[in-house]
């Protein structure tokens, strides 16, 4: 789901920001409780700066799509001259994507936690419930979903490279930010989920030694943060944290397949697929499967369908 960074404290790709030596605070994460530093206004102004920037590239998106993304349209948009965009966004155009990317996360991040916490309490109902809200969200959203997944610029790059160089006017921290703080909405709802209901998984001895010893690092840090986030999990085997990421990779595969259209050739509608999938996630949690009654689904019909899945699981 994400790259891996450190679970508590600092943010790793704050280091992609210079620290103000009379002002040193944690520029990705000011509001972290191991400093009681504030940022300074020149660092705030930044930062809204580069907001303002992102806002921009997804507005030109949604009206025109990414080709119509360019420094003199940005500018023009912002009220400043294109040379003045190089200061904060020193790489151009993929610089420019690359806000518009953060900007996105950060939307869907707060989206998704806003709808979450109309849920209710059960954490069944939580990690079902915003894997539908990220379903309708990114159908009703395509060209910000493209912008935040499939933007042309080196994105790749941009999630995994941690330096200290700031040669990209700080646009590498802000992307891994906006891109792993959503990644936390899907990890801490589904550790939740482990912390109520620690369904049987296989033991990781048996996993390919090749992938425990690629998941064990990450493990770890998910762990650590979920300690710091109050969630209450001693431990999770590898082949937990395996198995969660398979049904990210599944609910976001599917999304993403039909997002961009690569779903038509089925002729029919891709939900009740969708909602199969999210069966076997309840299914992995000890549950009875939570089906969303669609135009030809009771309550009652639904609730003997479940009751019917029930033994099989």
């Amino acid at each position: 789901m994400r790259a891996a960074t450190s679970a508590s404290g600092p943010h790793p790709s704050s280091s992609a920001h210079p620290v103000d030596p009379e002002n040193p605070v944690n520029p990705v994460n000011p509001g972290n409780p191991a400093s009681d530093a504030r940022p300074s206004r020149r660092e705030l102004r930044r930062r809204e700066l580069l907001a303002d920037i992102g806002a921009a590239v997804r507005a030109l998106t949604v009206a025109e799509g990414q080709p119509a993304v360019t420094m003199a349209a940005v500018a023009a948009r912002l009220g400043v001259t294109a040379p003045a965009l190089y200061r904060y966004a020193p790489q151009g155009r993929g610089g420019l994507l690359d806000l518009g990317c953060a900007s996105v996360a950060h939307e869907v991040s707060a989206a998704l936690r806003d709808h979450r916490a109309s849920l209710g309490p059960d954490p069944l109902d939580q990690a079902v419930g915003i894997c539908r809200a990220f379903r309708r969200w990114s159908l009703d959203h395509r060209a910000e979903f493209a912008l935040l997944f499939a933007h042309p610029a080196d994105h790749l790059n941009q999630l995994t490279l941690r330096s200290d160089d700031d040669t990209d006017g700080g646009v590498r921290a802000e992307v891994i930010e906006a891109v792993h703080d959503l990644a936390w909405v899907f990890e801490e709802t589904m550790l939740r989920l482990w912390a109520a209901r620690a369904f049987d998984v296989p033991a990781d001895g048996t996993l390919p030694a090749a992938l425990r010893t690629s998941l064990t690092g990450y493990r770890d840090e998910v762990l650590t943060r979920a300690r710091a986030a109050g969630i209450a999990v001693d431990s999770i085997p590898v082949a937990a944290i395996s198995l969660l990421l398979q049904c990210w990779v599944r609910v976001y595969g599917l999304i993403s397949l039909e997002t961009f259209g690569h779903l038509a050739h089925i002729g029919g509608d891709p939900e009740p697929l969708f909602e199969s999938v999210l069966e076997e996630l309840t299914r992995f949690a000890g549950a009875a499967p939570t089906r969303t009654p669609g135009p030809e689904a009771t309550p009652e019909a639904t609730a003997t369908t479940t009751t019917a899945a029930t033994p099989e699981a």
